[in-house]
């Protein structure tokens, strides 16, 4: 009985951070990746994509630039054509397009995946090519964390402002 006594705030303790963790997100490595292959893919912007079915995607590991909607005033052309253009290009080429996800969702409900393109990360290809900013420092790896480091290695700087900063910048304002 004194050893549960003196186990039991651990034992809360423990208990408390893997809540947290949990709730947080941290745990994406525990839970089983599923990976699916694609026959096609829909480029609506550089990070985000609708899959067969209708499902949305959004592309972890990097921000591209913002094209402009109402939501904004003006937007970042033409790294935001230019992003979109590269990711429509690599997938069009692409011999084998699969997506990786732990079935998350963002805050706008798109599906927070990886696009595989011949077995390459594309978050990477367009980090490498200076069309996407990583996002890896605020958001973390997403739960694929060999994916996160081919983003880490590959980012070039970009000549564009970041695009969270930008949109916070051009926000309408309601």
């Amino acid at each position: 009985m004194k050893r549960l006594k003196r186990a039991l705030p651990l034992l809360f303790l423990a208990s408390a951070w893997i809540g947290l963790a949990a709730w947080r997100g941290n745990f994406g490595h525990l839970a089983r990746p599923r990976l699916q292959p694609l026959a096609s893919l829909e480029v609506l912007d550089g990070d985000t994509f609708r899959i067969p079915g209708g499902d949305l995607v959004r592309l972890l590991g990097v921000d591209t630039p913002e094209r402009g909607a109402p939501w904004f005033e003006g937007d970042q052309e033409p790294w935001a054509s230019r992003a979109s253009d590269f990711a429509r290009t690599r997938i069009a080429r692409a011999r084998r397009l699969e997506l990786l996800t732990l079935d998350r969702r963002d805050a706008h409900g798109r599906l927070l995946a990886h696009v595989l393109v011949d077995g390459e990360p594309l978050a990477a290809l367009l980090a490498e090519a200076g069309l996407a900013a990583p996002t890896l420092a605020r958001f973390g790896d997403g739960g694929f964390p060999e994916h996160a480091h081919a983003v880490r290695r590959r980012a070039r700087p970009s000549a564009f402002e970041a695009p969270w900063r930008w949109r916070r910048k051009h926000r309408r304002s309601r």
